[in-house]
């Protein structure tokens, strides 16, 4: 086994040593496919394509009928957004830790301490599939942070229903799987319509 690995690494080198300037530069292998997704999503359309068959084993299928929609993410957020503010987005005019300082206040979110340094934090934690959008940050002192680490706001916050209410209610509705389906949905017909 050595000396087959030893013997590959030394073709490899001198293939490297070559003088081969005069080739072009290629960067055709380096190239997306056209139905590429990323893996997480990827995963969703194979899990359904799975479903499907396993459900034609045992029933009659003869027709299956695929809904296409498309989210409207920006008046999901805001049913009000129109014209230019598509393009400024609710961000326009702020860095991200005022806005977040005029959205939630001046001290933290978990246990209303005030004049501390206060940390951006993510609502739902990016571990567990929580995004950088703004609608899932707010601002908590370094101990409430800490505390709370990597765990849902649900189970951090089960003994205060009342705070955890009122953060859900401030914080936006996370739009993952809207932004999952639009993402998917056009390359998932196309995947299925090639593999079928």
């Amino acid at each position: 086994m050595k000396s087959d690995l030893q013997s590959r690494a030394a073709i490899r080198r001198s293939r490297r040593n070559r003088k081969t300037r005069y080739r072009k530069s290629r960067f055709s292998n380096r190239k997306r496919s056209k139905d590429w997704l990323p893996p997480s999503l990827m995963h969703r359309v194979l899990t359904i394509e799975t479903w499907v068959k396993r459900i034609c084993r045992y029933v009659p299928v003869t027709v299956i009928a695929m809904e296409l929609v498309k989210f409207d993410t920006q008046t999901l957020s805001n049913p009000e957004t129109k014209g230019i503010a598509y393009q400024q987005g609710e961000l326009f005019g702020y860095e991200v830790k005022e806005y977040l300082l005029a959205k939630w206040g001046r001290n933290c979110v978990y246990c209303g301490k005030e004049n501390v340094p206060l940390e951006v934090e993510h609502i739902e934690p990016k571990s567990i599939g929580g995004s950088d959008r703004v609608s899932n940050l707010t601002l908590s002192c370094r101990c409430c942070n800490q505390k709370k680490g990597n765990k849902p706001i649900e189970e951090f916050l089960k003994k205060k229903p009342d705070l955890l209410t009122k953060i859900k209610a401030t914080a936006k509705t996370p739009l993952r799987d809207a932004a999952a389906i639009n993402e998917s949905e056009m390359e998932a017909v196309s995947y299925s319509g090639q593999h079928s």
